[in-house]
């Protein structure tokens, strides 16, 4: 288990999937496929955000690594956004949530 993924890390990982790219989201870095959102990085790259469905897997992994996630609240229940604090996270772990984040937001062409 790798731990402290870097900013560096995170936006390597996410612009390996095909067709992401970045843009801007308010203040954060935003991945997307398309025009669809499946991660986001906050200045400073200390945290950031991924899409995790269903709410039952979420709420598991906001319970059993509560040192690495943490909710945003109502985005949290409302559209699954699970914050992520990058230093304490396992690289494994967030490779395999944001890949399942890029596939919800990716066209099914690209997913084969």
């Amino acid at each position: 288990m790798k731990l402290q993924m870097t900013e560096n890390d995170f936006r390597s990982l996410a612009l390996a999937f095909p067709e992401a790219h970045e843009e801007p989201h308010f203040d954060r870095a935003s991945f997307r496929v398309g025009k669809k959102i499946f991660a986001t990085l906050a200045p400073g790259g200390e945290t950031a955000m991924v899409r995790v469905a269903p709410p039952e897997r979420l709420n598991a992994l906001l319970a059993d690594y509560p040192q690495a996630f943490f909710s945003f609240g109502g985005w949290t229940v409302k559209n699954g956004s699970l914050g992520i604090t990058l230093a304490n996270a396992d690289v494994a772990l967030v490779r395999e949530l944001m890949a399942a984040s890029w596939a919800h937001s990716a066209p099914k062409r690209l997913q084969k």
